[in-house]
C-alpha cells in the first residue's frame, strides 16, 4: 500500500479527502460528529441536505488533485467514472436520541435509525451512495431542483446485518442508489436496440461502448425482491404486461385502500414465485407495468393471477372473475434505464405501448396476448404446451399501431 511505499503521499491523500469532506458538509449545514481513521460519522438536519453533500462530495472527490502516486494505484486510478479514493457513504432519515460524550463533550447520536445509516454503509461500495427508500421519498419530488437530477437506481430489498429493537427478529429495508448525473453509467445508452431509418439493419446496444459507474452486487445478508438488475434485458427484447384492475375505485375508502394492499402482495408474491423472476416497473392505483423474459412465464403470471384473486381477502362487493384485463406484447425495445424517481427499470419503444393497447381491447377477466401481424400474412397462433389453450380473438388495428395486430386469448386447459 501507499502507506508502507509512499507515507507522504498517502498523508497528503488523507489530508486532501479529509479538507474535501468537511468543506462539503459545511455548505451543506452538516455536523462532524466523529472521525475514526478517514470515516466520518456526519448529521444533517434535513435528508435533502444529507444527500446534496453526498452528492457534492463525489464529485468533489472525482475532481480532486491527487498525486501520480495515488493514481498509479488500481483502486483508485481513472478509470469507468472513478478517480481517485472511492467513498463509500451510506444515509438514512429517521429518530435518533442524542447524547453528550463524556470527553469530547461533542453530541452524538443513538437510535435505529444510526445502525440502518451504518448498516447501508456496510453493504456500499467505494465510490457507492446508498439510502434507504424512505429517506429518498422524502426529497424525490424536489430532487431535480435541488440535487441536480442524479441516477437513481432501485437496488431491492435487503436484510440489514442488525436486530430490530424489539427482537422481533432481522429487519429489512428497500435500498436506493444514487450517483451523480455527470458519473452515471447511462443504461439508456448501453441497453437496447438501434433501428437506422430507411434499413432494416438493427444492432445491439453493447454496455463496453458506455462509460460511467456501475457497481458490484451489495454486499448484503440477503436480496428479498428484484432490483433494478433483475429486470429482463437480454438480447434487446422484452415481454410487457399490462394489468388494468376494475371494480375497486367505486368502493369506500377503507375498503378500495384495503383491496389495492391485498392485490399488491398478490400481485408481488406471484413474481417472485416466477422462475425466473418476474418484474415490476410500476404499480398506480391498483394497475400494473410488468416485465418478463420470455412471453410463456408471461403467460402463466397472467392465468395464476386470474386464478389467485379468488382466494385473496378482497373486502365489498366484487366480481372476482371480472377484476383484471391482462394485455401481453412480446418484442424488441429502444432503451432501458432507471426510472429518474424511482429506479425501477423503465422501457422505451413500441413494445411499450402495444402491450397497452392490448390491455385495452381486453374484455373483463380475459388474458390477451398481441402478436404484430405484417399485412397479407396469415395468424399463427402460439403454443404454450397442453395445460394453455389459445385462441383468435381477431386481427385489429389498433390506435396509434402502424401494423394490424392478432389477439389470442389464453385460459387453462380443461382437467
Amino acid at each position: 500500500t501507499l502507506w508502507e511505499t509512499h507515507p507522504p503521499a498517502m498523508k497528503a491523500a488523507v489530508d486532501l479527502h479529509d479538507k474535501i469532506i468537511r468543506r462539503c458538509y459545511g455548505e451543506h449545514s452538516g455536523y462532524e460528529i466523529t472521525t475514526e481513521g478517514d470515516a466520518f460519522q456526519l448529521a444533517f438536519q434535513h435528508p435533502i441536505d444529507a444527500l446534496a453533500f453526498a452528492l457534492k462530495t463525489q464529485v468533489e472527490l472525482h475532481k480532486a488533485d491527487w498525486s501520480p502516486e495515488m493514481l498509479a494505484l488500481e483502486d483508485a486510478s481513472e478509470k469507468d467514472g472513478f478517480r481517485g479514493f472511492r467513498v463509500r457513504m451510506g444515509l438514512h432519515h429517521g429518530r435518533t436520541k442524542s447524547r453528550v460524550h463524556v470527553v469530547t463533550k461533542r453530541t452524538f447520536y443513538v437510535g435505529e435509525a444510526v445502525d440502518i445509516a451504518k448498516a447501508m454503509e456496510g453493504m456500499c461500495h467505494g465510490g457507492q451512495i446508498l439510502t434507504t427508500v424512505e429517506t429518498w421519498r422524502a426529497v424525490s419530488g424536489i430532487s431535480e431542483q435541488v440535487l441536480g437530477s442524479p441516477q437513481v437506481m432501485d437496488c431491492g430489498e435487503h436484510e440489514l446485518d442488525i436486530r430490530q429493537r424489539n427482537e422481533k427478529g432481522p429487519l429489512s429495508k428497500r435500498v436506493v442508489q444514487l450517483v451523480p448525473n455527470e458519473l452515471a453509467f447511462d443504461y439508456f445508452a448501453a441497453r437496447g436496440r438501434e433501428e437506422h431509418p430507411g434499413s432494416k439493419h438493427v444492432r445491439l446496444k453493447k454496455e463496453s461502448d458506455v462509460v460511467g459507474r456501475k457497481f458490484a452486487p451489495l454486499k448484503s445478508k440477503n436480496q428479498i425482491c428484484a432490483s433494478f438488475f433483475d429486470a429482463p434485458y437480454a438480447n434487446g427484447k422484452v415481454t410487457i404486461i399490462f394489468i388494468y384492475t376494475k371494480g375497486i375505485d367505486d368502493l369506500p375508502t377503507e375498503i378500495r385502500k384495503n383491496n389495492r394492499q391485498v392485490l399488491a402482495k398478490v400481485v408481488r408474491s406471484l413474481l417472485a414465485q416466477c422462475n425466473p423472476h418476474g418484474y415490476e416497473c410500476q404499480e398506480e392505483n391498483g394497475s400494473w407495468m410488468l416485465a418478463f423474459g420470455r412471453i410463456a412465464n408471461a403467460v402463466s403470471f397472467g392465468l395464476r393471477l386470474v386464478e389467485a384473486i379468488d382466494r385473496a381477502p378482497l373486502k365489498g362487493n366484487i366480481d372476482r372473475s371480472k377484476m383484471f384485463k391482462i394485455g401481453i406484447h412480446t418484442g424488441p425495445f429502444t432503451s432501458m434505464g432507471p426510472h429518474t424517481v424511482t429506479g425501477r427499470a423503465d422501457y422505451f419503444g413500441p413494445v411499450v405501448n402495444r402491450a397497452a393497447r392490448v390491455a385495452s381491447q381486453c374484455e373483463l377477466g380475459q388474458v390477451l396476448i398481441g402478436i404484430p401481424l405484417p399485412s397479407g400474412e396469415t395468424p399463427c397462433t402460439p403454443d404454450f404446451g397442453s395445460k394453455i389453450i389459445t385462441k383468435l380473438v381477431g386481427i385489429r388495428k389498433l390506435k396509434g399501431l402502424t401494423v394490424d395486430m392478432a389477439l389470442f386469448s389464453c385460459a387453462r386447459a380443461p382437467r
